[in-house]
């Protein structure tokens, strides 16, 4: 996984689409706030400029150190040791100052840093903060401890740049942070051994860099005894780590942070959400970064397949409706659906299409570190079929009879949690059960077989009567129910619509239970609140016996009776009633009981037949 992640952030860096090494993208809500500008050095010159400006900057991870400070571009406490807070005082301020001050002189005798002129404009830096010359400044008031600063020199080669961007200041904080990384405050020498990703013989990470999920955390679990492959000393949680070298480490923080900041390769599968409020410590959020092993433009045929296209495709199965939007609809899979619909074939494209992969990492943020859900590897040809397989598996019509339907993974996971069928669909929270998020992307990326606990959560969601008053949920539910009982059968397809030539005991009694509601709305003109379905949906799907003889008997004695004199439609009722009864006596008879898969065949006979009637039925004006 790490040589993956590893290989493509080396292609990255070749791109120019990855943030120097060391360097972290800032949120917008930390930008640039404050430019020093110096306009000349004899006579000393410079003015304070307001800014907003949104660029990678130097990261060393510091979280309650104040001894940790950034080359030439830092908070304002940093630079200047100022102590204004929104909430307070900054009692560290002189501290953090002094950090600052320090690194600046480490840089200026740094024998790597060889720019003449970054060398004077460091000396200029340091007489300025050192005499306080920006204090007479009619802004420097307004400059509160947390606002970043930055340093540009307005002459020589280096006229109009950002200082901390110089070549010389990077490949300094590389070696600055390397140092800084092998060493703890119990352990002040440095550990050498083979890198676990590259191989190489290095100096190693006591710690990985952070990876931003909903905040910067490392990407590791190495935290018991089981789980360490280095261990330094005692106290294993908190000295083993897991042999990688610093180039390694940084490499991979910086490609996973590319990832996360870009919406073509992240995906939230699933959120930890309580009463609106979320909480992001919580290991039921997953994340979903992914990508291609190429992303080189593929030719098919006469087809030119644009690698950005294509890995949105491939992701629309994972995308989620914006929760804060109470009417979006839910992402249209037509555009996959006809991707995969296109042959990839032609002896190029074939070649092209199996060299290339689709990488998907899982990750879940849990208390200070990001756990690794999962790890998929696939290639395309593959994919393709196991995708195809995956929307075959779950099409169904929907509950009026007219259009065939499939779902993405978090609908599946939002329709399928019973507790949502009371909620608005905006309120609406994924299954607690983060395994079966995780299996179902296994299921449609690998081919997988669907969760078992899919299976339950859904059987149970269709006890609930408040379902068959929620049409868009009901439907996924049953796709749902589709998919566990079709996926990879030859007879996948058959169960669209309504399948006649299924015998199996409960799709016949559930075909049977639709039709004697049918009786029911027909007797009744359909004026009606409550039907049988209210009352004896749970008992029939689960122990037919028990009820079908008493429904039987009240649909011959009052309903039908009522049909035949209002002519509606009362032969071809009774006859398809009586056909469904036979064949049930074929099969054995009414089922005592039914499994949880009897009881999934159930549901789709009554929703198949009962889809079957209001395709038939008039449109009401």
């Amino acid at each position: 996984m790490f040589k993956e992640i590893l290989e493509l952030g080396e292609w990255l860096e070749f791109e120019g689409k990855l943030v120097p090494a060391g360097y972290y993208t800032y949120s917008d809500s930390s930008p640039i706030k404050w430019v020093v500008h110096i306009l000349g050095i004899s006579p000393l010159e410079c003015y304070i400029e307001e800014a907003e400006i949104n660029r990678p900057r130097p990261k060393s991870g510091r979280t309650k150190r104040t001894d940790l400070a950034h080359p030439i571009a830092d908070e304002a406490g940093y630079v200047f040791g100022i102590d204004r807070k929104k909430d307070g005082i900054d009692t560290d301020a002189g501290k953090k100052h002094t950090a600052f001050m320090s690194l600046l002189e480490k840089i200026s005798q740094n024998e790597d840093v060889n720019d003449v002129e970054l060398k004077k404009a460091i000396l200029v830096i340091k007489e300025i903060l050192t005499e306080g010359i920006l204090r007479s400044d009619n802004r420097f008031d307004e400059i509160m401890n947390k606002d970043w600063v930055s340093f540009v020199l307005e002459s020589g080669t280096l006229s109009g740049k950002h200082l901390f961007e110089h070549p010389d200041i990077k490949a300094f904080w590389v070696k600055e942070l390397q140092a800084n990384s092998i060493k703890s405050k119990t352990r002040d020498y440095e550990v050498e051994g083979d890198c676990s990703i590259c191989g190489k013989p290095r100096q190693l990470l006591k710690r990985m860099p952070g990876v931003k999920l909903y905040k910067p955390i490392p990407l590791h679990s190495y935290n018991k005894d089981a789980f360490v492959s280095f261990i330094d000393g005692t106290e294993v949680s908190k000295r083993a780590h897991i042999g990688q070298c610093f180039i390694c480490g940084d490499t991979i923080a910086r490609t996973l942070n590319y990832l996360t900041g870009n919406k073509l390769h992240y995906k939230i599968i699933t959120q930890d959400r309580k009463d609106g409020k979320l909480n992001t410590d919580s290991a039921r959020n997953q994340f979903a970064l992914f990508w291609l092993k190429d992303e080189q433009p593929m030719e098919v045929g006469e087809t030119t397949i644009d690698p950005a296209e294509l890995l949105k495709n491939l992701s629309l199965v994972i995308s989620r409706t914006d929760s804060t939007e109470k009417d979006a609809p839910p992402p249209d899979l037509m555009h996959l659906e006809n991707m995969l619909n296109t042959p990839w074939t032609g002896r190029d494209a074939s070649i092209n299409i199996a060299n290339n992969a689709f990488y998907l990492l899982l990750l879940s943020p849990n208390k200070g570190r990001i756990a690794v859900r999962d790890w998929i590897y696939i290639s395309l040809d593959k994919l393709q079929q196991n995708l195809k397989t995956f929307l075959d598996a779950q099409r169904i019509i929907d509950p009026d009879g007219k259009e065939k339907r499939c779902f993405g993974i978090p609908d599946i996971l939002k329709a399928i949690e019973a507790s949502n069928i009371s909620k608005p669909p905006n309120k609406a929270v994924e299954i607690a059960n983060p395994n079966i998020s995780r299996q179902l992307l296994r299921t449609a990326y690998l081919g997988e077989p669907p969760p078992s606990a899919l299976l339950e959560a859904a059987v149970m969601c269709m006890r609930n009567m408040k379902i068959f008053e929620k049409p868009d949920i009901q439907h996924v539910v049953m796709a749902t129910l589709k998919m566990f009982l079709t996926h990879r059968k030859e007879r996948m397809t058959e169960m669209e619509t309504l399948d006649t030539n299924r015998n199996t005991p409960g799709y016949l009694c559930g075909m049977l239970l639709s039709i004697l509601e049918e009786a029911q709305l027909r007797a009744s003109r359909w004026k009606i609140n409550t039907t049988l379905v209210d009352r004896f949906y749970g008992s029939a799907s689960s122990a037919p016996v028990s009820v079908f003889g008493t429904l039987i008997r009240r649909a011959t004695t009052d309903h039908f009776p009522k049909i035949r004199k209002q002519q509606l439609g009362y032969m071809d009722l009774e006859a398809l009633m009586e056909s469904v009864q036979s064949t049930i006596d074929q099969t054995g008879g009414y089922p005592k009981t039914l499994s949880l898969e009897g009881q999934a065949e159930f549901s789709l006979g009554f929703y198949h037949q009962r889809a079957k009637f209001s395709e038939g039925r008039p449109t009401k004006k």
